[in-house]
């Protein structure tokens, strides 16, 4: 089972990686509860999307649109 979902908000998450705490900003491309996966388009690359894992996010930050 496939599903979309689609979002009209930046989010920025803080992940723990390599010991040090790293920031990304973007728009969530797609969830996957499956492989506990976030695909996050990056705001300042786009195209550019990264994976991050669910058991490294620190923290989550959302920044709704305008008009949201």
């Amino acid at each position: 089972m496939h599903t979309a979902m689609e979002f009209s908000s930046t989010v920025k998450f803080t992940v723990w990686k390599d010991g040090f705490d790293w920031e990304y900003t973007g728009m969530i491309h797609r969830l996957d509860p499956i492989t506990n996966l976030i695909y996050l388009e990056l705001e300042k690359e786009k195209g550019h999307i990264i994976k991050i894992k669910f058991q490294d996010i620190v923290s989550v930050e959302v920044n709704p649109t305008e008009g949201y």
